[in-house]
């Protein structure tokens, strides 16, 4: 199994996925980006629960 990244190459990975699919033109994103993208915001948010928390 592949070492895990750290939390902050975590989060930076995440936003940037986040950003990429938020820089599409709406009228062209499917039902599948629109998931994507929302699943990946969640697991942001996720990541910077744990964190907070010391549970990372």
């Amino acid at each position: 199994m592949e070492k895990p990244l750290p939390y902050l190459e975590q989060q930076d990975c995440i936003l940037y996925g986040i950003t990429r699919i938020a820089s599409i033109d709406p009228q062209e994103l499917t039902t599948e980006w629109l998931l994507i993208q929302n699943n990946m915001a969640i697991a942001f948010c996720l990541n910077a629960w744990m964190f907070n928390r010391g549970l990372k």
